[in-house]
């Protein structure tokens, strides 16, 4: 098995891969849509690329383009905490920085550190942290720079594997910084009694209350919705369509009626992926799970039986 993931060598998607190889061999792809290309050619069976991020939010690469350019499920989740560093080529000291480079979620994740540290750095966004470090230790950097030498945010990891220097550790604005990985595929595993169902909704018609009666759909059914998030549809200007996770699989019987609900009552629905979820597993979880499907079939059966009963 070959799974792809969001490189250079040294990237934290890199080691979130490893995480989930299981023994699988390794691609790295210089971005995500060719992480999400290599998938869908069957280069690779499965792929891992950020999806979220505690301080920056939703990684809009793989959230556009989940919902608007593959046909790709989410198969599983989950999250690494992000340890950001700051490097140099040798001989270059923390005085002489005068450009920071790195991917643009670690800057912004960086900014009151460096605003304090290297307030007149210029800073450069590059596709990946390991792409950056990749950059500095070649020496091939575009755009301004200062005048003065360039250092990189980028993974501990990736310091010695690029030859360069450390100059400063830990410099995340945040120790709760984590990033959310997700993987990649064609599948729907089982349900687990602890998952998650992603989807993307498009409202039927921008009028007061529509969002409402989405939202409702779910609430009346108990499920908790644990990520809703608008994004524009690039159809038109003003036109939004709604990233929503909610608690449980596909094959439970209260997300399936709400899937239902939704497919009914909206203009479109798109099915992102039922999955185990990241983190601890509370025990009770599915015997809570396996008594709400009961009463939801046993109240189908009762319907059913009166049903039986019409004559003509």
């Amino acid at each position: 098995m070959t799974l792809a993931y969001l490189g250079p060598a040294g990237t934290f998607t890199e080691t979130a891969a490893r995480l989930v190889t299981g023994g699988a061999d390794l691609l790295a792809c210089p971005d995500i849509s060719q992480v999400l290309r290599a998938v869908e050619s069957g280069e690779a069976e499965r792929g891992v690329v950020p999806i979220e991020n505690t301080l920056e939010g939703s990684v809009r690469a793989t959230v556009d383009a989940l919902a608007f350019d593959t046909e790709l499920l989410i198969e599983a989740e989950l999250e690494l905490p992000i340890a950001l560093v700051l490097a140099a080529p040798a001989d270059v000291a923390l005085d002489d920085v005068t450009a920071v480079l790195s991917h643009p979620v670690a800057l912004a994740s960086s900014q009151r550190w460096l605003g304090v540290n290297l307030p007149g750095a210029v800073r450069l966004p590059a596709a990946s942290t390991a792409r950056a470090a990749q950059q500095v230790a070649a020496g091939d950097v575009a755009g301004d720079v200062g005048g003065g030498a360039v250092a990189a945010i980028l993974n501990p990891l990736a310091v010695e594997r690029y030859g360069l220097e450390l100059l400063a550790r830990n410099i995340s604005d945040s120790t709760s910084n984590t990033t959310r990985f997700v993987v990649v595929g064609h599948r729907v595993p089982a349900p687990t009694g602890w998952d998650k169902t992603s989807m993307v909704v498009f409202i039927d018609e921008n009028r007061p209350g529509a969002l409402l009666g989405l939202l409702e759909i779910f609430a009346e059914r108990d499920l908790n919705l644990t990520r809703l998030e608008s994004r524009p549809t690039k159809a038109e200007l003003g036109d939004y369509c709604f990233f929503l996770d909610v608690e449980g699989h596909l094959a439970d019987e209260r997300v399936g009626d709400a899937l239902a609900a939704v497919r009914r009552t909206q203009r479109e629905i798109k099915l992102l992926g039922s999955y185990r979820r990241s983190g601890a597993r509370r025990t009770d979880e599915a015997e809570r799970i396996a008594r709400d499907d009961r009463a939801y079939r046993d109240a189908a059966d009762w319907l059913g039986g009166w049903r039986d009963q019409i004559t003509d």
